[in-house]
């Protein structure tokens, strides 16, 4: 079958959780075309080459900025944002009328779809966390884009759960059309040694990258053992020793792979992606620092530390040594299932139906 696959560039995490399902479509023999743009295209570039036809279409106007207020201005950037989607759509439009797709997936980008009964679309964020009214409002606006698609396809369990009151309990969205199939990550368990003591991974918009690179790269002096501090720029390939400490400046899916495996202990941002990664890697040893201003990883932090799953610190508040202590005490979590049974169930919710 010939597929239209799109991408939501707003972070790496819906590149990389793309990675692995169009691994399996290639592998099924179909002809997989990518719609993206920014940094999530020359992931998934690299990660494909020439396998994959891809279209740079970027969906301007759609609010990227992180603040206090994302969701009030989520919904007052909404004349803007239909605009923006309303250019980008006519030329998916266009390619979709020329190039006759068989199935049309998308990971959040809502500009991506053909007709009802061959269009799907992945969320794990149906609704907005944020104060009562505006959560309401944010998933109505939502859910309007979202009736386009045969299927809403959440990458997490129905229960016990990951993503709690984003994806389930909706409103608007009918639970029949609701699918749940599990955690979804580009990364696979590997069994050998825990022989790095300490991954750390700067990710985020700019500013608070470098914020927390600022609050945290003083204090790892007390920490010891060997130390991994990853940024999240793949326009850069960089890689310094410092005595315990090797900086990269990104890591491919293959070394990101290598690392997380290796790491006896993780601190990140609380990304849905991320945490995705972590528990398909066993891993319960974990600081979240959530992103400042980003209520879905505020919110799922907060989750997690209410559930007993893994601990989690503001930025502003960052006592490396005593948060490391205070993050032994949590269990982690143990999935149903793991990302192979996520992919059967993916495949047939598409094309089985």
């Amino acid at each position: 079958m010939k597929i239209l696959y799109g991408v939501f560039d707003w972070g790496l995490g819906h590149a990389t959780r793309s990675i692995s399902l169009i691994n399996a479509l290639l592998k099924k023999k179909h002809k997989v075309h990518i719609v993206t743009t920014g940094r999530a295209l020359k992931i998934l570039e690299r990660s494909f080459g020439k396998k994959c036809i891809y279209y740079d279409i970027d969906p301007k106007g759609i609010p990227l900025s992180i603040t206090p207020f994302f969701t009030i201005n989520y919904m007052l950037s909404t004349p803007r944002m239909i605009l923006g989607l309303w250019r980008s759509r006519k030329q998916i439009r266009d390619i979709i009328y020329r190039e006759h797709f068989d199935k049309v997936i998308s990971d959040a980008r809502v500009d991506v779809y053909d007709k009802k009964d061959n269009s799907y679309i992945i969320n794990h964020q149906i609704r907005f966390k944020t104060f009562f009214g505006a959560r309401i409002i944010g998933e109505f606006i939502l859910s309007m884009f979202m009736k386009r698609y045969k299927y809403l396809i959440v990458p997490d369990f129905e229960e016990p759960n990951l993503s709690g009151v984003l994806s389930h309990n909706t409103l608007f969205s009918s639970a029949k059309r609701i699918k749940y199939i599990g955690i979804l990550s580009h990364l696979r368990k590997r069994h050998g040694r825990e022989d790095i003591d300490y991954l750390i991974s700067l990710t985020g918009p700019e500013q608070y990258r470098i914020s927390l690179e600022k609050s945290i790269l003083p204090q790892l002096s007390s920490l010891n053992g060997k130390i991994v501090v990853a940024g999240g720029k793949p326009e850069e390939e960089k890689e310094i020793t410092y005595g315990k400490i090797t900086f990269y400046s990104h890591l491919t899916t293959e070394k990101q792979e290598e690392i997380m495996n290796r790491a006896k202990f993780i601190i990140s941002r609380s990304g849905y992606t991320t945490v995705m990664e972590i528990v398909e890697l066993g891993k319960k040893k974990v600081l979240f620092i959530p992103t400042p201003g980003q209520t879905e990883q505020e919110y799922l932090a907060n989750l997690y530390e209410r559930r007993g799953l893994f601990h989690h610190v503001h930025q502003r508040k960052i006592d490396l040594k005593n948060d490391i202590e205070k993050s032994k005490g949590f269990k982690g979590f143990t999935p149903p299932w793991k990302t192979k049974e996520t992919i059967e169930k993916f495949m047939q919710v598409v094309f089985s139906s």
